[in-house]
């Protein structure tokens, strides 16, 4: 179950705030295709804030083409429907791909040209279209090397597409080397953990920013479930603004009764607190290598966001490619 929370003593704007908390639940799997969300004034009285306060936040994610807000009806994410530029212009419907090209070589021929000539122009095309293709290429951007260089293998040959695999903080550096060069950079991808800082380091550099979902693999869950759940739990991870979000879906992934030790990594002196006192630890993918240089050895150690959700991946060709 979707809680919802904002921090009113917090100098970011209520509005940003909870957008910030909608995409989170998005980018993390707890928002999914066709999910409803509360009404506008409803979710505004179980918050405490104006109803506009709300409002705002909605529409700027509907801007994104993440929600979708009727008049009148029900408020639903959108996440198979985005309005991300496309790469290619999607076929006309009136005829199947072969017979279209059939026709126009039969009207081509009819002018006088010859079967050769036909042929000639068809390979210059092919040519020209792979030429353009192989320009073509996305960023995936994350803090982990490892996470970094899988994730971006994983995009190649799912989009069949050039992904160039770039640390975070390498972004803004990388971003001033493209302008100069004549390949097309068609999006950024990033996963939740990292959107904001994402967004901030593209800052005026006109490109499409994407999310990858990253949740736990049934593995991980396979091995946590048969973990006694009366064993004391420690969780680190980075970002303090989404203890409330990462400790419902580990509550809910496990247990609503996990006795759950939670710190960001920062906090040097509660991590090795944890970490000594804990019998299982849980980390989220930035901090996971650091984390897991401090560990005592026969620590278990579980990254609880370690695989792409396949539903994210069909989302992110259907946006970036334009393909269903």
């Amino acid at each position: 179950m979707i809680k919802w929370h904002i921090d009113k003593e917090n100098k970011i704007p209520l509005y940003l705030q909870l957008k910030d908390l909608i995409k989170n639940y998005i980018s993390t799997g707890a928002i999914q295709d066709n999910t409803v969300l509360p009404g506008v004034n409803s979710l505004a009285k179980e918050l405490k804030v104006n109803f506009e306060t709300v409002r705002k936040a909605y529409k700027e994610i509907e801007k994104e083409g993440l929600i979708s807000m009727k008049r009148g009806k029900r408020t639903y994410a959108t996440l198979l429907k985005g309005t991300a530029p496309k790469i290619k212009a999607p076929i006309p419907v009136e005829s199947e791909p072969a017979e279209s090209l059939k026709t126009a070589i039969k009207k081509f021929i009819k002018t006088g040209r010859s079967i050769e000539d036909a042929r000639k122009i068809i390979d210059q095309i092919l040519l020209d279209v792979s030429a353009e293709k192989s320009k073509q290429f996305i960023i995936f951007t994350e803090c982990n090397p490892l996470q970094v260089k899988e994730i971006s293998e994983l995009l190649k040959k799912y989009l069949a597409i050039n992904v160039r695999p770039v640390l975070i903080s390498e972004l803004r550096s990388e971003l001033q080397k493209i302008s100069a060069e004549k390949d097309t950079l068609i999006a950024i991808v990033t996963t939740g953990f990292h959107v904001n800082e994402t967004k901030a380091l593209v800052g005026d550099f006109h490109v499409d920013i994407q999310i990858l979902i990253t949740n736990m693999a049934p593995e991980t869950r396979r091995k946590l479930d048969a973990i006694d759940k009366k064993a004391r739990f420690g969780f680190i991870y980075r970002d303090k603004e989404f203890i409330p979000l990462y400790k419902d879906l580990l509550k809910a992934e496990l247990s609503e009764d996990l006795n759950l030790s939670c710190c960001v990594f920062e906090e040097k002196e509660k991590v090795q607190s944890i970490l000594n006192s804990v019998d299982v630890c849980l980390v989220t993918p930035p901090v996971y290598e650091d984390v897991k240089k401090l560990a005592p050895s026969h620590l278990p150690l579980f990254n609880v966001f370690d695989r792409v959700d396949p539903m994210s991946l069909k989302v992110l060709r259907d946006r970036i490619l334009g393909e269903p």
